[in-house]
């Protein structure tokens, strides 16, 4: 004969089925039926005919594919037998898939107790988990067997629960966003998706992730013996102040934003098979041009100072919304501390684009493809903007200052490449900040007060050729995207022209760029990987060249 003293209950609980805290980060419970109303996870909920109805405020969550498993319970000695665990010898019970009733707002499986071959000597724990695979139940609960199957009794309350023609044990239960341990209030999803495939997308639409078919390897499906994960999405608050306890999203001196998100799956899968697509909204300003060069980057968690930062490879994430998305709520004090004083990144434009004023902003989604989860968040590209006026501490740069090093603080230096043969201004590889024109139409004259770069000492026009002069060449210490520069062409001719090319690391050309003939005109030249370019009037032209920018 069973028995069980239901006042040692709480006792029992440290020895049960599953630790809890893993998945839920909530509290063991106190009883042997663990829900959102048993001390269990406050996002699930057991419902009648296994337990009273309960009451809950959250968000009920369809979006998922539930399994319940029921295992026969090892018990303590007589004469308390108190349940001690799933018993490992016995495999569970599966009752059969599990459908969703949206518009009751709950899930159900059908337990045809006959069919399981119970016995009314033994004891058995529903166990209800988010997905396959899962090492943690969202809950579970207790019930003894009566008559040989024709009735349970729940262990915790002692009541008896009805059967369905003495023999079927509806088991109904509610699941709700924050159920897998993300804070659900503002912006998350917590969503079951196939190894065949599919979307995940937030609540609010301003993160979410596309899953190609094959993106779970194959070993990982045989071992774990699933189908499916569930995947969660939770945006991170940013906190640039080193203030707060958060930090910002990502632990490198980038100036980083609002669209912070921590992406997972559960079961953890590892590597992925097939690169998945990560997309999150950004707020940047109509105006700016730099939309495209927004760089996504990953961090695995626990993040420390010494975490490695993985840039994503850019690609297009049409799933997200961004319209109404905002920063709003998320820049504390401190929030624009920028380095570098502005060079490396413009924090006055930067931070009126931040600001409330909406109409000045366009909310859009940056994508990116990766092939692992963790912590998510975004950038915008370095930026180094040169005038040759001034050093990178803001000081006058002298007219005739050789500038081959000046820059080295942000990145960037500059050589002359002398052309074969030729004496024009001389033979050294020194590059020059200039202010001896001239430039046709006047601007910019001898003395005008205006540097620009050239190969050419103070006190000699400015202009030069690539084969009068030379080409001057500019390194970047870091990987460059796009590299811009302002033309004045000065002849001979109407049809002067400067140019500007880029190279990689190996030397070999990454494209070419000619200005407009014999017009000023801003040249840039956009590729991967800029490691260096060069620039010079075109072949016998001659061209004045000014206002070096960027983007890393």
């Amino acid at each position: 004969m069973k028995r069980i003293v239901l006042l040692s209950l709480a006792g029992a609980l440290t020895i049960a089925c599953q630790d809890h805290r893993s998945m839920t980060g909530v509290k063991p419970p106190s009883a042997l039926l663990s829900d959102g109303s048993n001390s269990g996870n406050t996002h699930f909920f057991f419902l009648p005919p296994l337990v009273k109805q309960p009451s809950f405020s959250g968000v009920f969550n369809p979006a998922l594919k539930p399994i319940v498993l029921i295992c026969q319970l090892d018990v303590g000695p007589a004469p308390l037998n108190i349940p001690i665990g799933c018993s490992s010898g016995i495999a569970p019970i599966n009752p059969g898939p599990v459908t969703a009733d949206v518009v009751g707002q709950q899930y159900l499986v059908n337990w045809d107790t006959r069919l399981s071959g119970i016995a009314d000597d033994k004891f058995y724990r529903i166990q209800v988990f988010g997905g396959a695979g899962q090492a943690d139940p969202l809950g579970f609960a207790d019930v003894d067997p009566v008559n040989n199957g024709s009735g349970l009794k729940n262990v915790n309350t002692g009541q008896y629960i009805g059967l369905v023609d003495g023999r079927t044990l509806p088991i109904k239960f509610r699941i709700e966003r924050g159920a897998f341990g993300t804070n659900c209030v503002r912006d998350c999803a917590e969503g079951s998706v196939a190894a065949t495939g599919g979307t995940v997308i937030t609540n609010t639409g301003f993160a979410g992730a596309l899953f190609p078919d094959g993106w779970i390897r194959p070993e990982v499906l045989k071992e774990l013996g699933i189908d499916n994960v569930v995947v969660t999405i939770e945006r991170v608050p940013v906190d640039n102040s080193g203030e707060g306890t958060l930090g910002p999203c990502l632990p490198f001196g980038k100036q980083q934003f609002e669209g912070c998100y921590r992406f997972t799956t559960n079961p953890p899968v590892g590597r992925f098979a097939q690169l998945v697509t990560v997309g999150i909204c950004v707020e940047l300003p109509e105006s700016d041009p730099r939309h495209d060069g927004v760089e996504l980057f990953s961090v695995e968690e626990p993040v420390t100072s010494e975490s490695p930062v993985t840039r994503l490879p850019n690609a297009p994430a049409p799933f997200v919304t961004c319209e109404s998305f905002s920063s709003a709520g998320a820049p504390p004090a401190g929030f624009f501390g920028f380095a570098r004083s502005g060079w490396r990144t413009l924090s006055r434009e930067v931070a009126s684009w931040l600001s409330p004023r909406s109409l000045l902003a366009a909310h859009v989604g940056a994508g990116g493809l990766t092939g692992s989860f963790s912590r998510i968040g975004w950038a915008l590209p370095d930026t180094t903007m040169i005038n040759f006026d001034v050093d990178p501490n803001g000081s006058s740069v002298a007219p005739g200052t050789i500038v081959n090093t000046l820059y080295n603080a942000v990145d960037v230096t500059f050589t002359r490449l002398p052309a074969a043969g030729s004496s024009f201004c001389g033979t050294s590889s020194n590059v020059y900040a200039n202010d001896h024109g001239p430039l046709a139409g006047g601007g910019f004259g001898s003395n005008s007060g205006n540097n620009t770069v050239t190969v050419c000492a103070e006190g000699t026009a400015s202009d030069f050729s690539e084969n009068a002069g030379g080409r001057i060449q500019g390194h970047f210490s870091f990987p460059a995207s796009e590299v811009c520069l302002n033309v004045y062409p000065t002849g001979p001719g109407e049809g002067a022209t400067g140019f500007i090319e880029a190279f990689n690391s190996s030397g070999t050309s990454l494209g070419k760029v000619t200005s407009a003939p014999g017009a000023a005109d801003r040249i840039c030249i956009v590729a991967t990987g800029i490691d260096h370019v060069q620039f010079a009037g075109t072949g016998d032209s001659f061209a004045i060249f000014d206002n070096f920018d960027v983007i890393f």
